[in-house]
């Protein structure tokens, strides 16, 4: 189930020369409202905030707003407040999403748009209606978040992260990539090119139908029951136009253009009675046709659509403008409401409208049957908009990010100014940005590389947001493997701020994990292409997207690795060390990188500095350690005139690092409901096991005792008490080779599949993802059967989980008397004394992981007492730093 982030507002109104801030929003504890009565949710958030709202002031204030349709600027600045409760402005306009016609039958409804003050990335789209206020924002910098009503009086509503949403959906698009009618679509959109929206905001006539059911969940929610029909019509245009105005934020920010419900689309509101199969998707598509056709013309729509509760959702791909197919497309969900439905269902169902395929590969679950290898550019059940995010089996994650992928938008560029072609243009005054010329590169396998890209724009740089993605596109891709030479193996994200792409993630890295589940590193020689899409986030006139390809090839030769130092290594300040890589044959092989660039990090890989540039690519060179002792330290080495690089793992300067290992146990048998039939979960199961009193992780290895027949029908998974980071240990393994009981350690040997197997083995997919993270909490082991006749259960399992100690050495330390800290220990504030001081000094303050805390000069004056106060200090060991030039003296310190 999703979980709703409650969330409010913070709005503060800025006219042209005078400042109008009203305090409309108070932050309130969910304890005050427990008897009032809440509006309808679909999902409910992990975290959310809650506030109270001046409804009435926050439309007085709107009435300011200009009309995006007549102004590039708006004086009208508004706060919201993001999950964070922190206030972000943004610049307001008013937008409609419904033609003049039937906004002037419904003056109640409105909707808006803004740009971020602060924050040039992001964008905002909000309605007022009968239903109160409903956000969306979408940001480069901080992501998606989205606010509600909460309460149905409309004076308390609820904040919440994109990223809070945990559901289970149960939505079934029933929409199958027809091979022959993609082909044709490909042919026309040029895939392979890069591209760039051509200045045009086009404004699409929709004709929205409802069945009589949706409508009574929509009356029911307003309390109309017994209302007029002209008030019950009201209430359902309503939930229209939140639907719409996010649907809308999307495909404005994307693609530059919006969907404007047409004059006379109350007529098909449909509320006693309808011509409707409100349950039969196969149905329903059809008749949607016919009805909005007879109600409101072919002639007077450009795009038709029809909402139900119920038969999931099905459409015709690339029918838009299409008189004959144009309103073939429907979406039913039993709670036509939130996040999973606006963006999940419904911008989904009208993406394939706009010619969007289906982008996914798996072929699990509803996956099964509904992609096609032409499309297939995301894993598994891929994560953006015309994915399947959820519903596959396996899910890369519960539900969709609110963004379309490159293929998607070259898709769909390619029906809009096609066959699609049919909605008023005008120009929109946005230059598209320009993407800097990319190079293709070949570099080593099993190697960690980092995509850069740089754009500009002659609107202004500051608004861009880069999304690095990979387009080979191959089905049957579940969960991706090294040594797959075909098909995505990395993830889309979200578009961000950075115009870096790591692969994978930095963390991973750091980790010692080249292949978390959804970015797997190739261990073979293979072609990876990529497309780099640069969104500009400019409303009110629609943005602007480039895109600009590049390939990557990795060889036959690899990996390249640092090899010196070695874990848990300790070194001295101030000394001499030789730092050994494999050069891995890249100088030769078509990388031909001969040199490199030595980095060290002293704070875990927070921040690297330099200590030898453009040094041969030879795999050794000696180096010079700081003087300072930091615990968690690595280096890295990177390749000059490509992008790939290694990471040594931890090593410490000045200490020494310990391991310490506690193993827990879970020895209640856990039954494994058999499959429901081929590549078909038969169901989920988990049990637990709780870790308390440990520190963060270093290293996790689990045992498994189960006894299964043909064990290649299980998906065994093992989850961190953060409930987002997984490992799947064991990924349809061993065939039938029955029954096993092994120990699961990153390193180890592959499986050598035998009945009653038993031995220390690599798991399927690597546990170092864990590293790093507190060991704390609740893990779960979650079991899967994936095919039916065979069954059997968990016997027991337990979880090794290992952490590291630091200790610092003698050698780093100064018993000399002109020297002195007092009191030590401290509570963080203490005095250091220093005498015969014939210079200025710097005093530095470091924590126990190496990062900076304080910094301060001492003027030279012979004898000096200098009181020190860390604010907010974390009781712990620090290090005292005098620096008088070349020489450095050092004191440890405790805070408790």
């Amino acid at each position: 189930m999703k979980k709703i982030l409650q969330l409010v507002f913070i709005t503060t109104l800025f006219l042209a020369n005078s400042y109008g801030q009203g305090n409309l929003w108070q932050k309130v504890s969910g304890d005050r409202l427990v008897d009032l009565p809440k509006m309808e949710r679909a999902t409910t958030p992990n975290q959310y905030e809650l506030f109270s709202l001046d409804f009435n002031g926050l439309k007085s204030q709107l009435q300011n707003a200009p009309l995006d349709r007549s102004a590039l600027n708006s004086n009208v600045i508004i706060a919201f407040p993001n999950p964070e409760g922190k206030l972000q402005n943004f610049r307001i306009f008013e937008a409609p999403v419904m033609e003049d016609g039937l906004a002037n039958k419904f003056p109640g409804i409105k909707s808006y748009s803004g740009v971020g003050v602060e924050d040039p990335t992001a964008t905002i789209r909000f309605s007022v209606t009968l239903f109160g206020l409903h956000v969306m924002s979408l940001s480069g910098e901080s992501g998606t978040y989205y606010i509600d009503t909460y309460t149905k009086d409309l004076n308390n509503y609820i904040v919440y992260s994109r990223k809070n949403i945990q559901s289970k959906r149960t939505f079934a698009c029933h929409f199958q990539d027809d091979e022959e009618e993609i082909v044709n679509l490909n042919r026309n959109a040029a895939f392979a090119q890069p591209f760039a929206t051509d200045g045009k905001f086009r404004q699409y006539r929709l004709a929205m139908a409802c069945t009589i059911e949706y409508a009574a969940f929509h009356v029911n929610a307003a309390g109309l029951g017994s209302g007029t029909t002209a008030q019950k019509k009201a209430a359902v245009l309503s939930a229209m136009v939140v639907t719409m105005t996010r649907v809308n934020g999307v495909y404005e920010r994307d693609m530059s253009l919006r969907m404007n419900l047409v004059a006379n689309n109350d007529l098909i509101i449909f509320i006693d009675s309808d011509s409707f199969t409100n349950n039969s998707a196969a149905n329903l598509i059809g008749e949607s046709q016919t009805v909005i056709t007879g109600a409101i013309g072919s002639a007077n729509f450009d795009i038709g659509h029809t909402v139900s509760t119920g038969g999931g959702g099905l459409a015709g791909l690339g029918v838009v403008c299409n008189s004959s197919t144009k309103a073939r497309g429907i979406t039913g969900s039993p709670a036509p409401v939130g996040d999973p439905y606006d963006i999940d269902y419904v911008a989904h169902e009208m993406g394939h409208q706009f010619g969007g395929p289906h982008t996914f590969s798996g072929d699990g679950g509803n996956c099964q049957g509904n992609g096609s290898n032409a499309n297939a550019v995301e894993p598994a059940s891929g994560s953006t908009i015309m994915a399947y995010a959820g519903i596959c089996g396996p899910d890369v994650q519960s539900n969709s990010d609110a963004y379309f992928h490159a293929f998607s938008i070259a898709s769909m560029n390619a029906v809009m100014v096609g066959t699609g072609n049919c909605a008023p243009q005008t120009d929109n005054g946005n230059t598209a940005p320009t993407i800097t010329t990319l190079s293709n590169y070949t570099i080593p396998n099993g190697t960690a590389y980092v995509l850069t890209g740089n754009a500009s724009d002659s609107d202004g740089s500051a608004s861009l947001t880069y999304c690095w993605e990979q387009t080979n596109a191959a089905s049957g891709t579940n969960f991706p493997t090294s040594t797959q030479t075909t098909g995505p193996v990395y993830r889309s994200l979200n578009p961000t701020s950075s115009n870096k792409r790591y692969l994978p993630n930095f963390q991973s890295v750091l980790n010692g994990n080249l292949s978390p589940t959804w970015e797997v590193t190739p261990t073979v020689a293979r072609t990876l292409n990529f497309a780099l899409t640069v969104r500009d986030n400019q409303t009110p006139t629609g943005g602007q997207t480039a895109r600009a390809n590049m390939t990557v090839n990795t060889a036959a030769v690899g990996p390249f690795r640092v090899t010196s130092p070695a874990a848990s290594a300790s070194w001295n300040t101030s000394s001499s060390q030789t730092i050994t890589w494999d050069v891995a044959g890249t100088t030769a092989n078509n990388i031909n990188t001969a040199n490199v660039n030595i980095l060290l990090s002293t704070d875990n890989g927070v921040t690297f500095t330099t200590l030898l540039a453009n040094t041969p690519n030879d795999g050794s060179q000696v180096v010079t350690m700081p003087s300072t002792p930091a615990p968690y330290c690595r280096i890295l080495v990177e390749a000059v005139g490509n992008i790939f690089y290694a990471v040594s793992p931890n090593f410490s300067i000045g200490y020494t690092l310990s391991t310490t290992c506690t193993t827990f146990t879970n020895n209640t048998p856990l039954v494994i409901p058999d499959g429901a039939g081929a590549n078909q979960s038969g169901g989920v199961v988990n049990n637990s096991i709780d870790v308390s009193g440990l520190s963060n992780i270093s290293d996790v290895n689990i045992g498994l005792n189960v006894t299964h027949t043909y064990p290649q029908d299980l998906v065994i998974q093992i989850v961190h008490p953060n409930q987002t980071t997984f490992s799947n240990v064991w990924n349809r393994n061993c065939a039938g080779n029955d029954n096993f009981n092994v120990t699961l350690s990153d390193g180890a040997a592959a499986f050598t599949c035998v009945a009653n197997m038993t031995g220390t083995f690599a798991p399927a997919n690597p546990l170092s993802v864990f590293n790093g993270l507190n060991a704390n909490g609740t893990w779960r082991l979650y079991t899967a059967d994936f095919y039916n006749q065979d069954a059997g259960q968990i016997n027991s399992w337990f979880i090794e989980i290992c952490s590291q100690t630091a200790t610092l050495t003698n050698e780093t330390f100064t018993n000399e008397k002109n020297f002195v800290i007092y009191p030590n220990p401290n509570n963080g504030t203490f005095t250091v004394q220093v005498t015969n001081l014939l210079n200025d000094v710097t005093l530095n303050v470091h924590d126990i992981r190496g990062r900076l805390i304080l910094t301060k000069t001492i003027k030279a004056s012979g004898l000096i007492n200098e009181e020190v106060s860390l604010a907010n200090a974390q009781s712990g060991v620090y290090l005292i730093t005098i620096e008088d030039g070349d020489v450095k003296t050092t004191k440890k310190i405790v805070v408790e």
